[in-house]
């Protein structure tokens, strides 16, 4: 899917990472979150995820193929999440941790354990994880989760169009 206005630029690449046990909780957030990103003018974004694949095509292939075309990652991040062999092998090391080549936008869709010493989050504990107001989408109930998908998406074109520096008082 493709989203955006009159920018003459490259789209942005995303590329969505997901637990598939966190179906319901994906699929509740991206009808809100999509159309917010494609509102946006100032910024292209082509969308990616494996309900993409189509039949006959490779599922470890194709996927490998689209993360290597990818210029971020969409992390939908729970207990699942980090449960998941594939992702652990395949995504998150492109994404986080020392040998990650791709930008990382991670976001608590549900709650997660404290980040120390004693969790293994591939990297992850040391990136900074959108929530809402501390809350993870699973958290909130109603148009709260319209709200979390309106904000992730001003946190993802800041990201994308690096706007994270200093800004005036």
């Amino acid at each position: 899917m493709e989203m955006g206005g009159s920018v003459a630029a490259a789209p942005t690449r995303i590329f969505l990472s997901w637990a598939h046990r966190d179906r319901k909780l994906k699929e509740a957030l991206l009808p809100d979150l999509l159309p917010a990103l494609g509102m946006f003018r100032d910024i292209s974004i082509e969308w990616w995820e494996d309900s993409h694949l189509t039949c006959g095509e490779e599922l470890t292939p194709g996927i490998v193929d689209r993360l290597d075309e990818a210029d971020f990652g969409l992390l939908l991040l729970s207990n699942r999440y980090f449960d998941s062999t594939f992702v652990k092998r395949y995504e998150l090391p492109r994404f986080a941790g020392t040998g990650a080549d791709k930008g990382s936008l991670p976001v608590a869709l549900c709650p997660l354990p404290e980040f120390g010493t004693s969790c293994s989050m591939s990297g992850i504990e040391r990136q900074l994880v959108f929530t809402s107001n501390g809350r993870s989408f699973a958290e909130l109930p109603g148009a709260k989760r319209t709200i979390f998908a309106n904000e992730l998406a001003a946190v993802v074109r800041r990201r994308l169009l690096g706007l994270n520096g200093y800004r005036p008082l």
